[in-house]
């Protein structure tokens, strides 16, 4: 569990209605999510034995990308926010920052990145929270439907394209992407 002095110093974005039409306002209502901005490096030790990461000062994210309707059942800056932060970093960059005794160093994942990034967040939230059943629930929401996001910070639109495409079935406990 994170104690309230181990939390990262966030600062909410504004969401920008003021001065729009009725319908944009309602638009901007329903689908945006606030973003925030770490205020200070936050520095963080993963679950199970993994090395110790800092988040920069400035780096902006939006908790869990969860839609708007669905926040009755999990808000995206409720149970996820720090596995959310976490990843939302290491989609955006394909990385990790990682603390060693003799500076930082990036920590990257050459096999199955974005995978390993999502099994990270799943690992985070249960080591900060606890809450099994709908930490899991999101996890795998995140690996079927997650694709987006990677690929929007990966910039490879045809392989966002196969991967809409991409078909998940769940095996023994595995996830399996087929990409036709």
């Amino acid at each position: 569990m994170t104690a309230p002095s181990d939390m990262p110093i966030l600062q909410p974005i504004p969401i920008i209605t003021k001065a729009r039409s009725y319908w944009i306002r309602l638009f901007i209502w329903i689908f945006s999510t606030r973003r925030f901005r770490v205020v200070r490096d936050w520095n963080f030790q993963l679950p199970n034995g993994g090395p110790k990461i800092r988040i920069p000062a400035n780096f902006e994210f939006d908790g869990a990308s969860i839609p708007r309707p669905f926040w009755w059942i999990l808000s995206p800056v409720g149970l996820l926010l720090i596995p959310g932060l976490i990843h939302d970093y290491a989609y955006k960059y394909n990385k990790l920052i990682e603390i060693k005794d003799g500076g930082e160093q990036d920590f990257i994942v050459d096999s199955n990145p974005k995978l390993y990034w999502d099994a990270l967040f799943r690992d985070v939230a249960i080591a900060v929270n606890g809450f099994l059943i709908i930490l899991w629930v999101a996890w795998l929401t995140l690996v079927v439907f997650g694709w987006a996001a990677w690929f929007k910070h990966r910039k490879q639109w045809i392989q966002f394209t196969s991967a809409l495409l991409a078909t998940t079935f769940i095996i023994g406990g595995g996830v399996y992407i087929l990409i036709f």
